[in-house]
This record gives structure tokens, C-alpha cells and sequence, in this order.
């Protein structure tokens, strides 16, 4: 993977997310210098939060953007393409400008027609967030183990997206890559959507408590964690209702059908499979009832893992494969012993955090590294 060395960024916008950014970049990265630029009002609050070497405004653009590596726009989705704007007389060639917003297919219709040649644009969405707003909520353990998805343009030079991919590695985050009008139709049901029904749901529950004034005193955790999202700002949620406005109805009427299915529970036998085969397809998704401790049973979820665990390593070796031809195109040698060393550390700390044996994180990486570096030393020698 590359990494630009004494690297500067700068990130427009510290809230929840650019703050998370900049605090888990300033806590692993010792070679990068990270800029926040916000409002005035706000400078107070980023320097008492301790997550940036450097504040500014707007007004400072000229001073830190030129030297800027990497520009991490973490503003509202509808600032995006004003501010865009803003920054373009700044920007030097090769500078790479990302994004944090929640739609991608707009954003990367207006970077492309406002960010000058030379000046490489690749959509970014990491994907953790709260409830909570502001610098004050800065989370340097954010973005752990969550996907950071990354948009580039079919023309996006590798090495850009490359240090992107690197940059998300560092905030402990998985990079992977999809086509913005894949990411907008994805996000409209799995977090768009989300956050609608909570505040319907928040609503809903206020009209019918407004005779009682009871919902405080006796909700239940169900209901706390289904209306948990409608704590949102909507300052924030107004350009993402926008941008995605036709993923968001689709998802909607989607959802829809599927509420008039369900509100035949009663008496409709269609409406039982449909609550049946929703419960089970969440219940693979994560932590659920288990199975009974019975020998067959665990035998079964062994192969059930086992299973997750070759597609996991299939995934891998498919993204070495690929990062193996960058490094062909770019004639960089296979084996990069200073990235190899970096990573079995962070591995191990992972094993460790998973109450995994240290010799056995050890041999594992051993043999995927192995394996990883001979695959790219076959496609840089067809002959190996």
C-alpha cells in the first residue's frame, strides 16, 4: 500500500466525523500533520478537544491547502459542491480531495465539473456514525472494524486511491470500493430509510402519548433502540433527503409493500412467512439466539465459520491480486517489508483484543503474507 510520508491533511468541516478523523490520525499517524477548518465560533471547541496540530477558517485556505496531500471535505452534503469551489483555487496537482457525505452519485457529478485537471476527486462514506454531533463527540475508535467506502472514477490514477485506501487502513476502517449509483441504492435502504422510520416511528409515538405524557416513564429498550437515529440534526439529513430523493423512494415504496403485508399478521398467512423469513435472515446477520450446545450443533457452526472464513481469504487474496497489478504497472516490488512488519503488529494487537493466542496470530499472517506475495510475484514474473 502506498504511503506518502510526512503527509498533510486538511479536513473542512470537524463534527462527529472530520473530528474522528483528525483524533485517530493524530493518535497513528506520527508522520501526518492534520489541519481542521471550521467556523470561527467553533475554533475554541476543536482546540479544546485536542484533535488537530492546526485550526483555522476559511480565510486561512491559502496558507494550508497548498501543502495539503490529502482534503477530507466533512462538511453537510449540500455545502459540498459551494465549497468545492472554494478550495479550487488552492489546490495543487496531484492533491487528492475526498468526502465524508452519506450520497455519492452528486457529489462526484459536481467534483468532476468543478475541481480543476490534475486534482484527483474520489468520493469517499465511512460508515460509523452516532447520534451525537459535534467535535466534543470525537471518537478516535470510530471508524474500527466499520466499512470505508470509496468511490473513484473509472480514470482515477491507482496511486490516488491506493493512498486513500491506506488513509482509511490507518483509522483501523475496511476500504472498499463501489460505484456511486450502487452506493446511493444501497444507502437509501440500509440507512436513509433507517432514519426515516425512526423519526415516523418517534412521531407516531408522541401523537398517541400526548393524552398520557407517559412515554418517558415507561419505554422499553426496544423502543429506545428503534428511535435512537431520530435523534439526528436534520440540518444535517436535509441534503442527503435531497440528493438521494429517488433511492429514498424507492426504498419507501419498497418498505411500504412490505408494511401491508405485515399488517395482515393477524389473520394472513402470507404476513406469518413474511415476519418468519424476516427474523431469520436478521438472525444470520449478527449476535442472536445460538443453537444448543449439543456436539452436531457446534459441529455445524464450525462449518459455518470456516465457510465465512474461506470467503474472507478468497476476498483477500483477490484484493492482493489487484494490488499486485498496480504494483506490476507501477514497477514497485512485490514484498514491502516496512508494510509486512506494520501490519502482523496491528494484527496482533487485533488477536490480542480477541483473546487470541499471540503465536497463532503470528503463523497465520506468516502463511497469508506468504501466500499474498507469492501470488503478486506470478503476475510480476508470468514465468515464476
Amino acid at each position: 500500500m502506498i504511503r506518502i510520508k510526512n503527509m498533510m491533511v486538511t479536513i473542512i468541516g470537524c463534527g462527529l466525523v472530520g473530528g474522528s478523523i483528525a483524533l485517530a490520525l493524530k493518535r497513528r499517524r506520527q508522520d501526518c500533520t492534520v489541519t481542521c477548518i471550521d467556523l470561527a465560533e467553533r475554533l475554541p471547541a476543536i482546540q479544546e478537544a485536542g484533535v488537530a496540530d492546526r485550526v483555522g477558517t476559511m480565510e486561512d485556505l491559502e496558507t494550508c491547502l497548498p501543502e495539503s496531500s490529502i482534503v477530507i471535505l466533512a462538511t453537510p452534503v449540500q455545502m459540498i459542491p459551494d465549497t468545492l469551489d472554494t478550495i479550487r483555487p488552492y489546490l495543487k496537482d496531484g492533491t487528492i480531495v475526498t468526502d465524508v457525505g452519506s450520497t455519492k452519485k452528486n457529489i462526484m457529478k459536481e467534483a468532476r465539473k468543478r475541481l480543476p485537471p490534475g486534482v484527483h476527486f474520489i468520493g469517499g462514506h465511512p460508515m460509523a456514525g452516532s447520534e451525537r454531533s459535534g467535535v466534543e463527540a470525537s471518537d478516535p475508535l470510530l471508524f474500527l472494524d466499520r466499512v470505508y467506502v470509496l468511490c473513484p472514477y473509472p480514470d482515477t490514477p491507482p496511486e490516488a486511491l491506493l493512498v486513500l485506501m491506506e488513509l482509511a487502513e490507518s483509522l483501523q476502517a475496511l476500504p472498499v470500493t463501489i460505484d456511486p449509483d450502487e452506493h446511493d441504492a444501497i444507502m437509501a435502504m440500509i440507512s436513509h430509510l433507517p432514519h426515516i422510520l425512526s423519526v415516523a416511528l418517534m412521531h407516531a409515538a408522541l401523537s398517541g402519548d400526548a393524552e398520557h405524557d407517559m412515554l418517558d416513564k415507561i419505554a422499553g429498550r426496544g423502543f429506545l433502540d428503534l428511535t435512537r437515529l431520530s435523534a439526528s440534526d436534520y440540518k444535517i439529513w436535509k441534503g442527503i433527503l435531497e440528493t438521494n430523493r429517488d433511492g429514498i423512494a424507492r426504498a419507501l415504496g419498497r418498505f411500504n409493500e412490505s408494511l401491508s403485508l405485515i399488517s395482515g399478521l393477524i389473520s394472513d398467512q402470507k404476513a406469518v412467512l413474511a415476519w418468519e423469513q424476516a427474523a431469520s435472515r436478521r438472525r444470520k446477520m449478527g449476535p442472536g439466539s445460538l443453537p444448543k450446545p449439543r456436539k452436531q450443533d457446534l459441529r455445524g457452526m464450525i462449518d459455518q465459520y470456516d465457510r465465512q472464513i474461506l470467503s474472507a481469504l478468497a476476498r483477500r487474496i483477490e484484493t492482493a491480486r489487484r494490488i499486485g497489478k498496480i504494483k506490476t504497472h507501477q514497477s514497485t516490488p512485490p514484498k514491502d517489508p516496512d508494510r509486512e512488519k506494520g501490519m502482523l503488529k496491528q494484527r496482533a494487537e487485533w488477536g490480542k483484543s480477541l483473546n487470541l493466542p499471540d503465536d497463532f496470530i503470528d503463523e497465520l499472517f506468516a502463511v497469508i503474507l506468504k501466500h499474498s506475495t507469492r501470488i503478486q510475484e506470478q503476475l510480476e514474473n508470468p514465468s515464476f
